[in-house]
């Protein structure tokens, strides 16, 4: 595996493409949780106690992890552009084809492209942890009895929806097979999605939509500002997590079964 993830980094060490996507995902996870930071602290009157009575601190530990984890979940576009570009490119320069010919199985190839969506979800997990270090230090040094490791959690829930998302990306690109056509079929599946949430889930309160794909992951990282405002919601939300880890395996699984089969079946 590690001759094949060096030949991998053949092909994109000098992609250009790569690296510029590459720096948008990292750096635009401090870069709009620094964004949000300011708006949200120096656009909101501040009670005695320096916090907002609505927002709360929602930068400080232990409420940061959330926060952070939370807005960077918002980011999975990028890194999902950044695989559908980076597998697409394979069927358009027929690189695919050349490893096959020089001896790699369809299940490496395969395997390879499993693993550097591994690779890259933690990769992002990991800047998610510095920027959650990073802010709630600067926001408010934790006080006495505060915890920093509370609600640290989060991070590893960011990393089951990045890797949960990174697959969706990963099979529509085994699928599809052109870079245009997955991204808009990957946006038309993340919208259509949202909106099946937002029918059956908002208007007639269907249980059933908080189990499906995207939103299933989504659920596992509560919205983190005004949470006075939804606090009764935090019971049920905790006795589900369970639920929705097992669920978002499940459906990893699906998304390496379907990816690995349509590659190994499908004509080169």
């Amino acid at each position: 595996m590690l001759s094949a993830l060096k030949i991998e980094w053949m092909k994109v060490k000098n992609y250009r493409t790569f690296w510029i996507l590459l720096g948008i995902t990292l750096v635009s996870i401090p870069g709009f949780n620094y964004m949000s930071y300011n708006i949200t602290n120096n656009s909101f009157p501040k009670g005695r106690n320096g916090q907002n009575p609505i927002l709360g601190s929602p930068f400080s530990f232990p409420d940061v992890w959330n926060t952070v984890a939370w807005n960077a979940s918002i980011l999975f576009i990028i890194p999902a552009l950044l695989i559908i570009t980076l597998t697409t490119n394979e069927f358009t320069f027929k690189t695919h084809r050349q490893n096959v010919i020089d001896g790699w199985s369809r299940q490496r190839f395969i395997s390879v492209k499993l693993v550097m969506v591994l690779l890259l979800s933690i990769l992002c997990t990991l800047v998610v942890l510095l920027t959650v270090l990073g802010f709630g230090f600067i926001a408010n040094k934790p006080g006495p009895g505060v915890s920093i490791i509370q609600g640290s959690r989060m991070v590893f829930f960011y990393f089951v929806e990045m890797l949960s998302y990174s697959m969706i990306a990963l099979l529509m690109s085994i699928l599809i097979r052109r870079s245009g056509l997955a991204i808009g079929v990957f946006f038309i599946y993340m919208l259509a999605e949202q909106i099946v949430v937002g029918i059956f889930g908002k208007s007639y309160h269907m249980k059933w939509v908080n189990y499906l794909p995207e939103e299933v992951t989504d659920m596992l990282l509560p919205q983190p500002y005004a949470k006075a405002l939804f606090q009764r919601n935090a019971a049920d939300w905790e006795h589900h997590i369970p639920v929705y880890l097992a669920i978002s395996a499940l459906y990893l699984i699906i998304y390496c079964v379907l990816t690995s089969r349509r590659f190994v079946k499908a004509d080169l």
